[in-house]
């Protein structure tokens, strides 16, 4: 058992704290862990990301070691394995995880990655083209970080967010961007029917 996983299951109970899974080409082990906020969710998180000690920047020093998260709602039906609407997590979470340790950079809070190059809609239902790395939201009462070995870990969400999204963010920057993500009610849950906190110019 890894140290995280058993952190974890003292935070949250071993009965709610499983291995997720994976195939023989996965970059790394995850974890599944059922938790109830007003209703059930799942979380898929990095098992082992945080043994590789991030270069961050001066600003985020305390920040060297970091385990990345989907937040999946009620719906999402992870035995759905032909689904790629439901399995694509599964594939960006392990995609986002070798690029970060085999680049040998770092994750921070605000940090943003494309779909694909050009970026293009997640899935035939997540019309969202980008994602962006957040502090905890909905969760952050309850995946704040967690001391293992003496390291401190932290969690980041992984956001879908829309390209006007993203271009608003690039443009005022990050901490006005989330204050108003937050003020719109956004948070780390995914969501294939939500729409992008900026309104059509048509409709406001």
């Amino acid at each position: 058992m890894s140290d995280l996983k058993s952190a974890l299951e003292k935070r949250f109970g071993e009965h709610r704290v499983n291995d997720y899974p994976i195939g023989e080409e996965d970059y790394i082990d995850l974890l599944k862990i059922d938790i109830e906020k007003k209703f059930p969710l799942t979380i898929i998180c990095t098992n082992g990301l945080s043994l590789y000690e991030m270069p961050v920047n001066e600003r985020y020093q305390d920040r060297k070691h970091t385990e990345i998260f989907f937040c999946l709602p009620g719906y999402w039906d992870l035995n759905d394995t032909e689904n790629e609407n439901m399995m694509w997590p599964l594939k960006v979470i392990q995609k986002l995880t070798k690029n970060v340790v085999e680049s040998e950079t770092w994750y921070g809070p605000g940090h943003t990655i494309a779909n694909g190059n050009p970026s293009h809609q997640i899935s035939e239902t997540m019309k969202q083209d980008n994602f962006l790395l957040s502090d905890p939201i909905e969760l952050e009462d309850i995946f704040n970080p967690i001391i293992i070995n003496g390291k401190e870990v932290h969690f980041l969400a992984i956001i879908p967010i829309f390209h006007k999204e993203y271009e608003q963010k690039v443009h005022t920057g990050y901490p006005k961007w989330i204050k108003k993500f937050r003020g719109r009610n956004g948070n780390e849950i995914l969501d294939d029917y939500r729409n992008s906190i900026y309104k059509s110019r048509w409709f406001k």
